[in-house]
């Protein structure tokens, strides 16, 4: 005898109960792996905008000599990278207008970098020009001598004693912090002088021995000479 199958009645109205949806709490590495994913977006947002920003800082457009008055015209603005190393050194196109009239210290050829430090700002009066003249501490009224004041400059050569220059201004000197009396170190003076006066002193310089004489004050040598 064949059985039939079971069947189970259920009551009009009634259904199977829903079953609740399981809640996943997210783990610690569900947040790790979150933050890393951000991370990793602005990097490379970071990253990409490094490229594209630039900055303008001035190359020589024509040769610049040493010495010479720089002026703006004869520069050109090329971009950088932002991250470029060595930036902080160079001039960039906001700093250019403060340099116009400043003496360029050594000479850029076309298309050379423009650096903060070849600058010098003009310190000579009266469109003169101003040099750096090393000499013995015990030579330069010890180291006494200080802007503004006067100076002759006496050459010796051959034990022959001549002035070279005399009665000009005194825009500079060096520090005399370390330095020993009787050293030459690092001690200079800055002076204000013309072209002629310029020519003398650099011969002076290489060809004798010089003896700075502080003069302010003092009268000039042809009137002393004359007895005035």
């Amino acid at each position: 005898m064949t059985s039939a199958p079971s069947k189970v009645l259920r009551k009009a109205g009634t259904s199977q109960p829903a079953r609740r949806p399981v809640k996943r709490r997210l783990s610690a590495s569900h947040f790790l792996i979150a933050l890393v994913v951000v991370l990793a977006f602005v990097l490379n947002f970071l990253a990409l905008q490094d490229r594209t920003a630039t900055t303008l800082v001035a190359v020589a457009d024509r040769p610049i000599s040493a010495g010479s008055a720089f002026s703006v015209d004869s520069v050109r603005l090329v971009p950088v990278p932002a991250g470029f190393e060595g930036l902080e050194s160079l001039v960039e196109q906001a700093q250019l207008s403060g340099f116009e009239g400043w003496v360029v210290e050594r000479s850029i050829p076309v298309g050379g970098l423009l650096n903060l430090s070849v600058f010098v700002e003009p310190g000579a009066p009266s469109g003169l020009r101003s040099m750096s003249l090393p000499i013995e501490v015990a030579h330069a009224a010890g180291g006494t001598i200080v802007a503004g004041d006067r100076v002759d400059v006496i050459s010796v050569l051959d034990g022959s004693a001549t002035y070279v220059a005399t009665d000009i201004e005194v825009i500079g000197s060096s520090d005399l912090d370390g330095g020993s009396f009787g050293s030459v170190g690092d001690y200079h003076i800055v002076v204000a002088v013309d072209a002629r006066q310029a020519l003398d002193l650099a011969e002076a310089l290489e060809s004798s021995s010089l003896e700075i004489i502080r003069s302010t004050g003092a009268p000039g040598i042809e009137a002393e000479s004359n007895g005035e």
